[in-house]
């Protein structure tokens, strides 16, 4: 055996990183994508409680888990340091997310664990996001999994029989393919309107951003004039980033549920 092998047998699991983790029932995947760093990382500082942690990482991951830094590296964050790090304020200027050039760049993998960890609520905003069934590996099944054990999910998507999404199409510069999306994500989910937990409700409103809520983390797709969707940005973002952001976002789609359109098993 090496040093490092010695290292590694000698290191102590974080089990107070570990227990708050469980406590918030969230996945060292889904914490990962929150902080905005690779999964390996994260298992790196549950795996060693004397793991050398950036501050801002630190900082970030204490926000996230409702403590302070001490709380968690209390070895590397002595009490007193905590509380001045603590006092800083995450919304007094810019905060730190995961953003990606374009949709396609955001790895399918994370897409499904995201949906896959859901425990209280799915929101999902889309004009018609035929790529969720399309690359997604069993999709359907998972919010429909979600919400028999108890997951509250919200599906609003276009109604492709409305003038806005044939001016999107124009917009675009793909005519009719986004009336046709719509179509084909309305057929898909026609007939699961009605699940219990599974609520359905179709739009005609101008979007400017895609969201897809799971409990408090979001993804969000950008809209920009005359390109696709997947050729937009997407911010990975955590309610614990910067609550007015989320709370704008939350806002907008509550006000597109609130004036669409229920979709009934007869379409």
């Amino acid at each position: 055996m090496d040093d490092h092998d010695e290292a590694e047998a000698a290191a102590i699991p974080n089990n107070r990183l570990i227990q708050r983790l469980q406590a918030k029932g969230v996945s060292p995947q889904r914490f990962a994508t929150a902080m905005g760093v690779d999964v390996k990382t994260v298992r790196r500082w549950l795996a060693n409680t004397d793991y050398n942690i950036r501050e801002d990482n630190a900082r970030r991951a204490a926000t996230l888990l409702g403590c302070t830094p001490h709380d968690l590296w209390p070895n590397q964050y002595p009490s007193s340091a905590a509380s001045a790090l603590a006092t800083m304020s995450p919304n007094s200027g810019p905060f730190t997310a995961t953003l990606y050039a374009s949709r396609t760049q955001l790895p399918i993998s994370a897409w499904q664990q995201h949906f896959a960890d859901a425990t209280t609520s799915i929101d999902i905003l889309v004009l018609a996001a035929t790529f969720l069934f399309d690359t997604l590996d069993g999709f359907l099944d998972t919010l429909l999994d979600a919400a028999a054990r108890g997951v509250a999910v919200r599906f609003l998507v276009g109604n492709p029989d409305t003038a806005t999404m044939i001016l999107r199409g124009q917009e675009e510069g793909i005519g009719e393919a986004v009336i046709a999306r719509c179509r084909t994500s309305v057929e898909l989910l026609t007939p699961h309107a009605g699940t219990p937990g599974l609520d359905i409700r179709t739009h005609d409103t101008t979007l400017y951003t895609s969201i897809f809520r799971v409990d408090d983390a979001m993804i969000v797709n950008f809209h920009i004039y005359g390109s696709p969707g997947r050729n937009n940005p997407v911010l990975v973002l955590s309610r614990h980033h910067e609550p007015r952001l989320w709370a704008t976002l939350e806002q907008a789609f509550t006000q597109v549920w609130d004036n669409a359109t229920p979709l009934t098993t007869k379409g």
